[in-house]
């Protein structure tokens, strides 16, 4: 057991690390969406995040998860340094974020003409901002560079590249705060924030791929038709369908509020929603950590002692739950009271309700990456899809009858349902594998 013990021991060491680099980060997000809540008024905050969220779906939507297809099929070539097979990689990996961001920014052209006075109710001058804001999905994939900082273990230069964009974003907003501009500016703000992000990240993927590998790829590898090795296309488009589901189930939601209760709601909803998730974040960050050991455990079929992670894990998810639960119940309508600039009458239980639902989904942190290690990521795939089905399929009965209190508690029946398929999978598969 002292071997779990250190394993558990780094896992946790692992998660304080990505938390430290994300503690600036969540604080000054409170702070710019209070001030830009403060300045624009509810409506006007609720259109802004109704427009950057729709944006942002599409290009979660089309964006493909080129990282995963760079260190699946480039790390052996990288580590042999073998840079000519590495480049058509990579090549591949630009031309694919190129081309993602490229549908994504006509996918959301076409969708603001064809459904943005029909379905989502904007009028056409929030229908035109939302058109420009769409230009920004040409700049908004940062797949190969993010894949270069992971290959060559460049963590570092991930928060560099977070800080700056936190920096720009939040002096921006303050700008905005100050001089009460209007809602046009904080839509370039975010479209600013957006763009910072792709150019730090990118200076810093070339900057690593040069360095490491003495060039960029040419831009015949990138222009070019030929895939250098075959499944890549494969791959690439089946490793981003769980990203997919994931921003169609938390973008949706807010899109759909928005087009049926109004974007005061929408805004009630987002911020919500967004407080529950930034207080459960650091047990979120236990997964990139949890992952790799799982492997090794497997490949040394320690079942026994993946056992005893998972279940320390819950011991430490079910803490910060704990702690959540009574920072919302003490503080949650001055949170929100605050971050919004109004007192609304349904706020804190909205807030309390998606705080709920954030600490289950908190507690698939050790379920998750365990399934995916198994091999049964497809069925995790299929029952998300069916709770996402169901999940929109009854979303106007619970909104037309409990408004957005109705849409919060249904989507807290969704995440017990993925939680319950999870860990049923979860215990049957180890109880198979635990000797008798």
């Amino acid at each position: 057991m002292t071997s779990t013990s250190s394993v558990f021991s780094r896992i946790m060491g692992n998660t304080a690390l990505l938390i430290s680099s994300r503690i600036i980060n969540a604080i000054c997000s409170f702070i710019y969406v209070a001030w830009a809540a403060q300045t624009l008024g509810l409506a006007n905050f609720g259109y802004l995040l109704l427009v950057t969220t729709f944006v942002s779906l599409i290009c979660d939507v089309t964006h493909l998860q080129s990282w995963q297809c760079l260190l699946h099929y480039g790390t052996s070539f990288f580590e042999k340094k073998e840079f000519s097979k590495f480049h058509d990689i990579l090549g591949f990996c630009i031309r694919s974020d190129f081309i993602s961001g490229l549908i994504g920014f006509l996918v959301s052209i076409t969708l603001v003409y064809f459904l943005g006075s029909s379905v989502l109710h904007w009028s056409p001058d929030i229908q035109m901002k939302a058109f420009l804001c769409s230009v920004t999905i040409l700049c908004m994939n940062t797949g190969w560079s993010t894949g270069i900082l992971r290959l060559c273990n460049k963590f570092k230069y991930v928060t560099c590249y977070e800080l700056i964009t936190t920096t720009v974003r939040t002096t921006a907003t303050y700008i905005g705060f100050v001089r009460h501009y209007t809602l046009d500016y904080f839509l370039f703000v975010w479209c600013l924030t957006q763009l910072t992000m792709f150019v730090s990240c990118t200076f810093f993927g070339v900057y690593l791929t040069k360095k490491f590998t003495g060039s960029m790829p040419a831009p015949r590898l990138i222009f070019s038709l030929k895939t250098p090795l075959q499944g890549m296309w494969k791959y690439n488009v089946n490793t981003s369908i769980n990203q997919i589901l994931e921003a169609v189930f938390l973008q949706g939601a807010t899109l759909a509020i928005g087009s049926y209760l109004g974007p005061k709601d929408a805004a009630v909803y987002r911020v919500a929603r967004q407080i529950g998730n930034g207080l459960v974040k650091p047990a979120q960050l236990m997964i990139p950590s949890l992952y790799p050991e799982f492997i090794k455990m497997r490949d040394k079929e320690d079942w026994p002692g993946v056992k005893h992670i998972i279940n320390k894990t819950f011991g430490v998810v079910l803490g910060v739950s704990s702690l959540v639960l009574l920072i919302v119940y003490f503080f949650g309508q001055d949170i929100i009271s605050y971050m919004l600039h109004q007192k609304t009458t349904y706020g804190f239980s909205v807030l309390f309700i998606l705080c709920c639902n954030s600490i289950i989904n908190i507690l698939m942190v050790p379920l998750e990456p365990y399934i995916i290690m198994i091999g049964k990521v497809s069925n995790l795939l299929k029952i998300r899809i069916s709770v996402i089905f169901l999940y929109f399929s009854l979303l106007g009965i619970f909104m037309s009858t409990w408004g957005v209190i109705g849409s919060s508690v249904e989507i807290i029946l969704s995440s017990i349902i993925l939680f319950a398929f999870c860990f049923h999978t979860f215990n049957s598969d180890m109880k198979k594998r635990l000797p008798k």
